[in-house]
């Protein structure tokens, strides 16, 4: 096993829970670190705290507070940060702030056996 600080860290902001635990999965198996939300709320909670976040992974539908509001925090909160938001709805444009940050919109369902892929494409480029 790598050394910690070479793992990538992921931040998982969904509400469903069971897709939150297949995500959640599926990441920590292809060998990302994954701290997870279930909301908007606890997701910039998280992008608050020193905790290391290389990549949010968000739905863009929460409870709360959006995933755009979410993707906005991380945009502010921790510059450089990558961001993929998840939906299963039709996406709506991004905000323009947003253009520049968020690498990837998934539309649900996605195949889980990609996303690891496009983790390291989106904290790659």
């Amino acid at each position: 096993m790598p050394p910690v600080d070479t793992i990538p860290h992921v931040l998982l902001v969904e509400d469903e829970a069971f897709l939150r635990e297949l995500v959640m999965e599926g990441l920590q198996d292809a060998g990302f670190s994954v701290v997870e939300a279930s909301d908007g709320t606890s997701g910039v909670q998280a992008l608050q705290s020193d905790q290391r976040i290389d990549l949010l992974l968000s739905d863009i539908k929460l409870p709360d507070i959006d995933g755009y509001q979410v993707a906005e925090a991380a945009r502010t909160l921790r510059p450089g940060v990558k961001v993929i938001l998840m939906t299963g709805y039709a996406p709506s444009p991004l905000p323009p702030a947003l253009r520049s940050v968020v690498y990837r919109v998934l539309q649900k369902p996605f195949s889980l056996e990609s996303l690891p892929d496009m983790v390291t494409a989106a904290l790659e480029g």
